[in-house]
């Protein structure tokens, strides 16, 4: 059956690593639907058994990465209103090299995905994966890890995905957790909200080079436990960029940006960082042993002013 692409229009603006999508991702075009929102008439209901075109939609995002060619530049299109469970470990795998998942609607009709399970994970084993616009809930208790990347998996690009605890109960460990060698890891426009005091770190991994973060939020609501880095890595971070983001942790003496390496490389620029630190500064929030930092402005009270390098100034 002929695939239809409907590449205009949807792809046009969707910028992934600086390249418009329908450069780095020239190939075939499935999409994915179990919503009714999402059906008009004559379309048909999200089945696996179909063909994957805009009328007749697979239903699970895991079959429709498993249709995909390697390194083709292949697009799966996530219909809005679309909601998916990960149930247990490697519940969707994305093991297909160069595939984009890219999430449809706005608000809260952008395709979601639920981990409903503390061993529910999102398996990441191939290269060159982006995903785009989709909101990734943890809804069960303590789920250790939502996405389980190993160090095949060079090139991982998150772009204006949200990251999210389903409330102060049903919460996340870990969001990412990188292997040792996964490089070439991007997030750009995403947030990332830990409601719950057993959250850890937002990112955790070992050793990674071309490290990127760029424009984009991250929320510890609640106090932790214990006080782990948002983002925290036990080996060196070389070739980083990290910049233009913002950064709250709701705990006394709050760890930022911990990268244990003692040769880590690149730069820390232009980001905002604010904790309740009682001493009115935030003075070690970060371990960038190796890195270059600019304009980095910290605030230790809510209620303060930011400065550079820290202290407050009260209104």
């Amino acid at each position: 059956m002929t695939m239809a692409n409907y590449s205009g229009g949807f792809t046009d603006g969707i910028i992934i690593r600086g390249i418009p999508l329908s450069v780095s991702h020239p190939g075939k075009i499935y999409w994915v639907s179990n919503a009714s929102t999402a059906l008009l008439p004559g379309h048909k209901a999200g089945h696996d058994a179909g063909p994957g075109t805009f009328d007749e939609p697979f239903a699970t995002l895991d079959y429709a990465i498993g249709q995909c060619l390697a390194s083709r530049g292949d697009i799966i299109f996530v219909k809005p209103g679309h909601i998916e469970d990960l149930t247990g470990a490697a519940s969707i795998t994305s093991d297909v090299a160069g595939v984009a998942v890219i999430g449809l609607g706005t608000g809260s009709l952008r395709p979601r995905f639920d981990w409903e399970a503390a061993a529910a994970t999102w398996s990441v084993t191939a290269a060159n994966l982006s995903f785009y616009n989709l909101d990734f809930v943890a809804s069960f208790i303590d789920v250790v890890t939502m996405f389980d990347v190993t160090g095949t998996a060079d090139g991982l690009s998150f772009v204006k995905c949200l990251f999210r605890d389903e409330d102060s109960n049903l919460n996340a460990i870990d969001f990412i957790t990188l292997a040792t060698g996964a490089d070439t890891f991007s997030m750009h426009d995403c947030k990332m909200i830990a409601q719950d005091a057993q959250h850890d770190s937002f990112i955790t991994g070992v050793a990674h080079d071309g490290f990127v973060i760029t424009d984009s939020y991250f929320a510890s609501n609640v106090a932790q436990a214990a006080v782990v880095g948002l983002i925290e890595t036990s080996g060196n971070v070389t070739n980083a960029t990290i910049r233009d983001n913002y950064f709250r942790s709701n705990v006394d003496g709050a760890l930022f940006l911990d990268f244990n390496g003692t040769a880590n490389s690149g730069v820390v620029a232009n980001c905002y960082f604010s904790s309740i630190d009682t001493a009115g500064a935030v003075t070690a929030g970060f371990d960038l042993t190796g890195m270059h930092a600019f304009e980095l402005y910290v605030a230790g009270e809510a209620d303060a002013w930011g400065l550079v390098g820290g202290g407050t100034i009260y209104s």
